[in-house]
């Protein structure tokens, strides 16, 4: 780092929100400030928090959402909101996993198709339809490939 420079580098940097408009249901149009647009189900965190009341009751007040100064995330009338780095794990859990994306997870792991069904608890015959393109990657399983990553990630370390 140059003596000039103040600050100092901590890993990727916190995604920021460009744009945001309310949709059907609990759900939002998030447009990041890389130029990525996305449709985000906020259900998983609204649904859990008391303070999200008032926003599961009153579609006016659900649909008054801003961004948040420096695009650190979204936010309501009555002091709610919901950060970027939330905003984005939400959005991560709820994209599709494509064929290449979960033929990618079971090389990453070294897995067979006889393997990962065993893992997944599917059959051969499931696995190949997805590695394949044949069948799109259930949500569950894809779910289920990326919490078999953070349970293997934080065992290694």
């Amino acid at each position: 780092m140059d003596e000039a420079e103040d600050g100092i580098e901590v890993g990727a940097p916190l995604p920021k929100v460009a744009a945001v408009a309310p949709v059907e249901g609990l759900a939002v149009s998030i447009t990041w400030s890389d130029g990525r647009s996305e449709v985000i189900d906020l259900s998983p965190s609204l649904l859990a928090y008391k303070v999200f009341k008032p926003l599961r009751t009153d579609r006016a007040l659900f649909e008054r959402v801003a961004v948040e100064e420096f695009g650190s995330g979204i936010y309501w009338p009555g002091e709610m909101d919901l950060g970027s780095y939330t905003l984005e794990r939400l959005a991560e859990s709820q994209r599709p996993m494509s064929a290449a994306d979960f033929r990618g997870w079971l090389d990453r792991h070294g897995f067979t198709l006889d393997a990962g069904a065993a893992v997944l608890g599917l059959s051969r015959r499931q696995v190949a339809y997805y590695t394949s393109g044949e069948k799109p990657v259930d949500r569950t399983v894809a779910l289920a490939c990326r919490g078999y990553d953070s349970v293997v990630g934080a065992a290694a370390e």
